[in-house]
């Protein structure tokens, strides 16, 4: 799986092939068909390989603590050159195969956006975020200031990720009557 993501990543979608990997791998062609019948197989298993390795979301009292522990390690994948690499070299191929494009968002994209979903109805539950907080739209708004900030070529370190998850957390907060009363309007 590593020799696949590391071909998908150099050699991009198409200057990958199954023979390329095997070479790359140690191991016989038939190896790798046996197990995966087609580049499209063997690249999405590669991928949600490197998804499976990132470790589940945790569950303390401190939920803006635990949705920073979910995405650190991600992030990391992608500050790495890994991610945003091997995500180009499937946007690529979108319009030839958009089934491949598909199971990329069927295995990785939609599970972690709900598991981010979910930390944050939890702390819609616990009463640190507004109950008419869209979801939706807060975990696109995470995903969205990592890729722009990569696209501006920006520098992205864990300080920064943690500035965007507090930034995100303020403007969707319950804001007590005391914190009303204070504002200017």
């Amino acid at each position: 799986m590593q020799t696949a993501l590391r071909l998908l990543v150099a050699q991009g979608y198409d200057g990958m092939s199954i023979e390329g990997v095997a070479a790359a791998a140690g191991v016989g062609k038939p190896t790798v068909y046996r197990r995966y019948p087609s580049k499209r197989e063997l690249v999405i298993a590669a991928v949600t390989s490197l998804a499976a390795a990132l470790p589940d979301a945790p569950s303390t009292s401190d939920i803006r603590a635990d949705l920073l522990s979910y995405l650190a390690p991600a992030f990391g994948v992608f500050q790495s050159g890994v991610g945003f690499a091997m995500l180009g070299a499937l946007l690529v191929k979108e319009r030839d195969d958009p089934a491949l494009m598909e199971l990329f968002r069927a295995n990785i994209v939609r599970p972690r956006m709900r598991v981010v979903s979910e930390i944050l109805r939890r702390a819609i539950a616990s009463g640190e975020l507004r109950a008419d907080v869209p979801i939706e739209a807060a975990v696109q708004m995470l995903a969205g200031g990592i890729f722009a900030r990569h696209v501006a070529g920006q520098p992205a370190d864990a300080a920064w990720l943690r500035l965007v998850i507090n930034t995100l957390w303020q403007g969707l907060a319950v804001v007590s009557p005391a914190d009303e009363s204070g504002r200017a309007g």
